[in-house]
């Protein structure tokens, strides 16, 4: 058993798809910045982006990617106005992560494991 995708609800599909494709890195196989549903891979996984109307409830808890260098993602996001919570830290679990919002308020960590 396997999680193959997510899907989020999305306010505004062009500032979604520019954080998951133009930030972030993920390959967009479906959709794109005017569509009502698009769908987006990285290493085999998938962020599926669902377009409503009204609010989006934001509060469901938070996602991982796991990147090659939290500190270059630092530093490529940290004057794009995404917010970022912090700088990045070393957990006890070893990890080293940043915490971060999408344009919709999504919560999600970019984490890389910490090998000693």
């Amino acid at each position: 058993m396997s999680l193959n995708a997510i899907t989020l609800n999305v306010s505004e599909m062009e500032k979604s798809v520019h954080f998951y494709k133009d930030l972030l890195g993920f390959k967009l196989i479906y959709g794109g910045y005017h569509n009502t549903f698009s769908s987006l891979e990285l290493s085999g996984s998938f962020i599926n982006l669902s377009l409503r109307e009204g609010p989006i409830m934001s509060g469901w808890g938070r996602f991982i990617i796991h990147v090659e260098d939290v500190d270059a993602m630092y530093d490529a996001l940290k004057d794009t106005g995404v917010f970022i919570e912090d700088k990045p830290k070393n957990a006890s679990w070893n990890e080293r992560y940043i915490h971060l919002k999408d344009p919709d308020g999504h919560d999600l960590s970019l984490a890389k494991p910490i090998e000693y």
